[in-house]
């Protein structure tokens, strides 16, 4: 009888088996046949952060669809491996791919979760996560569940552990923006994952779980639980002695406080590097690939020329007065009101405020942590002529703008108007700084690159070059006088005219550039002819097509910041051409340098198809060298005019400075736009300041005003080379002459000029030359053509 029993229940039990063994067959089977792909993990690398630098090796910005930094598991530290493997799965080395027993365990411990009305805990090993991460969906299924355990067992029969682990801790979302261990040990810590503690990589550890409830910003307490709760494990798995794991239980989680230092404000330069970057390897290349993009930009250099045009574009707008307060609010609760008005864009440093009484001397004033201060009357005297007193400026309720200096507060505004600043070191094309505007928050519109306006006087230069490079010299004589220009039957006259309307009468070329004379300026473009003018502005770049029109020579064209500036790099780097560099070079994932300044560019880079990360390493060929745009005794000869100006023109207002400066002022008709481009041996610094839509800047404001006081604030502070002088080339002759008449002279107030040696023939032949033999147009828009310029 028991024999029987036994035979049945065996019988029952094969059959059962085999019932349930088909069942399962089925089931496998039945999820097996649209499975993902697998293998593609083993090519996979996930989207990392590409990083920009400057050339001195500060952060300047972060860009990434997620914020992650790749790291080979050969890089990643015992203590950090070992504390996710005990916090998440024990068993990860031993199991293939589905730890049975944490199945079992979890699903016992889900029985009380359902009870007590609570989520159920998940039994997912690390091949398991890795799996719903890369290839299946998060949904919550039974269906999901079966091919998440095929796919983990199929995956560990392929993948080393070591390459799971990889894969685990590179993808991994972490809290914090963090994906990754290598990003959250920089975004809660500070460090690379090399410098983590135990206590540090518990913590890191603890957040898988739940990032948002274990966040030691948002819940110290129960992330400090959960810290220990792993260090515990690791000390019951064996990673730690008791000593090292009460060691780092007492350790207290502290969080990294960023040094601002080490980071530098290159809003406009950044777009620019993200721009060129994303032309060379796609955008979904740019943002995933992890690069490592060290820019031409320097630091000290960035921050002064940003103090600088800020500095510029406050004093023009101080100098309009007081435009009036923010917003006027009700006292009542003022604190709490203030706390919830929004900052405006391009705040900046300067505090939100609200006036909170007034007297004649005098403006009390609360700030949103609830303390008060006073503003006074002798600290206003820019808001309006002649004030008397505060109550004729502010008024209680009023809320403001303030900016703290050394404890004490000042009123200020935002700035209406804008501007930029670039700089170049000519030698190299090196971007060493460059600033777009006020605020990049305020707008993205760069008006180094983007901006077309017009440069007035500050073509100049190159009216007076065409004429030298055919044959005029600096001592030669021009008519200051009157003017009409016919421009033929049935056409109108033009007159134009100088900023004051005074002549100077017959004065030399040199003193008529200097003292940027504009009927000087016509006759010197009619003796180069306006076809010529026209192909020399095109051969610097400073338009494509200029338009060969008599107005041409009073700067009645289009152009930006960064164009002027590299016309006048040209000149500074003795005619020869000048390519301007943002990008210093740039590093795949790896460390392989893909794209460097002093080779040409990847051919095949160069298209909007993203790369393979696998292909990316560009051909190290050498750049043709420089061509010449202009010869070097005609280059030399207006870097001497221009030295001049500094010395005895309209740029006086830099001659205080400490070093050898050339360069030229330029304000346009009605004054809407004011530029300065000065350089030295060594950089070039080009200036701009005017409305985003053009309107006159008032009937003082030149380029000696407004523009070359940015150029000087940068000179002063972010300018550390030794004083040398531009070399003198040997087609060049120096004599000395009477600066007013231009003939040899030994007396005292003689200047040294710069002429050709006799029989100087420059063997070049100048691009696009085809313009000067254009016809002239004529000027039908007499009013845009009334140039002004400052004569001191």
């Amino acid at each position: 009888m028991i024999l029987r029993f036994i035979i049945l229940t065996t019988k029952t039990a094969l059959f059962l088996g085999m019932i349930g063994a088909a069942i399962l067959m089925y089931i496998i089977y039945h999820y097996t046949k649209d499975l993902p792909d697998y293998s593609q993990l083993k090519k996979y690398y996930p989207p990392s952060i590409t990083r920009m630098y400057s050339a001195d090796g500060k952060l300047i910005e972060e860009f990434a669809r997620e914020h992650r930094i790749f790291v080979p598991i050969s890089s990643v530290p015992k203590a950090l491996t070992q504390a996710f493997i005990a916090a998440e799965d024990k068993n990860f080395y031993s199991h293939e791919g589905i730890d049975i027993f944490s199945i079992f365990r979890a699903a016992i411990t889900n029985i009380s979760h359902i009870i007590n009305k609570r989520r159920p805990e998940g039994g997912s090993t690390i091949t398991q996560q890795v799996v719903k991460t890369f290839l299946l969906s998060p949904e919550r299924s039974f269906e999901r569940k079966i091919k998440e355990a095929i796919l983990s067992y199929r995956l560990s029969q392929v993948f080393t552990k070591d390459e799971i682990l990889e894969l685990y801790l590179n993808q991994i979302f972490l809290g914090k923006s963090a994906y990754g261990v290598a990003s959250a040990a920089l975004n809660y810590f500070n460090k690379s994952i090399e410098e983590l503690t135990i206590s540090e990589c518990a913590v890191l550890a603890s957040l898988p779980k739940a990032p948002s409830q274990y966040n030691p910003e948002k819940n110290y307490k129960r992330a400090v639980e959960r810290k220990n709760y792993v260090i515990g494990r690791m000390y019951d798995d064996g990673y730690l002695t008791k000593e090292e794991a009460k060691q780092a239980i007492d350790e207290p989680i502290k969080l990294a406080k960023f040094d601002k230092a080490l980071t530098i404000d290159a809003d406009f330069y950044a777009a620019k590097v993200r721009e060129e970057v994303i032309e060379m390897f796609g955008e979904e290349y740019f943002y995933t690939a992890g690069l490592t993009i060290m820019t031409c930009v320097d630091s000290k250099m960035q921050k002064a020329a940003t103090n600088a045009l800020r500095f510029g574009l406050k004093a023009y707008d101080m100098k309009r007065g007081y435009r009036g307060s923010l917003q006027n609010i009700d006292l009542k609760d003022w604190q709490e009101t203030l706390k919830k008005i929004p900052s405006p864009y391009g705040l900046l440093h300067y505090k939100l405020a609200v006036v909170l009484d007034v007297a004649d001397t005098q403006a009390k004033i609360g700030l949103s942590n609830g303390s008060s201060a006073f503003i006074y009357l002798k600290d206003m005297s820019w808001t309006a002529t002649n004030i008397k007193s505060v109550k004729k400026i502010l008024k209680p309720g009023d809320v403001i703008a303030a900016e703290v200096i050394d404890k004490k507060y000042f009123l200020q505004q935002i700035p209406e108007i804008n501007g930029g600043i670039m700089v170049i070191e000519h030698e190299t094309g090196r971007v060493l700084a460059a600033e777009g505007g006020y605020d990049f928050s305020v707008s993205k519109f760069d008006r180094t690159t983007q901006a077309k306006r017009q440069p007035g006087s500050l073509i100049k230069p190159f009216v007076y070059m065409a004429a030298l490079e055919n044959g005029a010299k600096p001592t030669d004589i021009f008519d200051d006088s009157p003017i009409d220009v016919y421009q033929g039957p049935g056409l109108p006259i033009w007159r134009p005219k100088n900023d004051n309307g005074k002549f100077l009468g017959p004065i030399t070329l040199r003193k008529g550039i200097e003292k940027s004379r504009n009927l000087i300026t016509v006759r010197v473009g009619q003796f180069a002819g306006l076809g010529k003018v026209a192909a020399l502005i095109r051969r610097f770049g400073i338009t494509d097509s200029p338009k060969v029109v008599h107005s041409i020579v009073l700067g009645a064209i289009e152009t930006t910041l960064e164009k002027m500036t590299i016309a006048f790099s040209i000149i500074a780097n003795g005619g020869k051409g000048v390519e301007p560099q943002f990008i210093e070079l740039i590093k795949d994932r790896k460390g392989n340098v893909i794209y460097k300044r002093d080779y040409t560019e990847c051919p095949e880079c160069k298209s909007n198809t993203a790369l393979s990360i696998n292909n990316t390493e560009a051909p190290t060929i050498h750049k043709t060298e420089s061509p010449v745009i202009i010869d070097e005794a005609t280059n030399y000869q207006m870097i001497s005019l221009l030295k001049g100006s500094v010395q005895r023109g309209t740029a006086s207002g830099a001659k205080h400075l400490p070093y050898v400066i050339a360069g030229k002022t330029g304000t346009t008709n009605k004054a809407k736009d004011v530029w300065f481009v000065g350089f030295t041996p060594k950089i070039v610094v080009g200036t701009y300041v005017g409305y985003d839509n053009p309107r006159s800047l008032g009937n003082s404001a030149y380029g000696s005003v407004y523009a070359l006081p940015v150029f000087v604030h940068f000179m002063t502070n972010g300018y550390n080379f030794p004083s040398v002088d531009f070399a003198v080339p040997n087609s060049i002759r120096l004599e000395s002459i009477d600066y007013e008449t231009g003939k040899p002279s030994s007396a005292p107030g003689a200047i040294i000029e710069a002429l050709k040696v006799n029989g100087y023939n420059p063997k070049i032949s100048p691009k696009n030359e085809e313009a000067a033999n254009e016809p002239v147009s004529p000027i039908t828009n007499m009013e845009d053509l009334d140039n002004s310029e400052e004569i001191y």
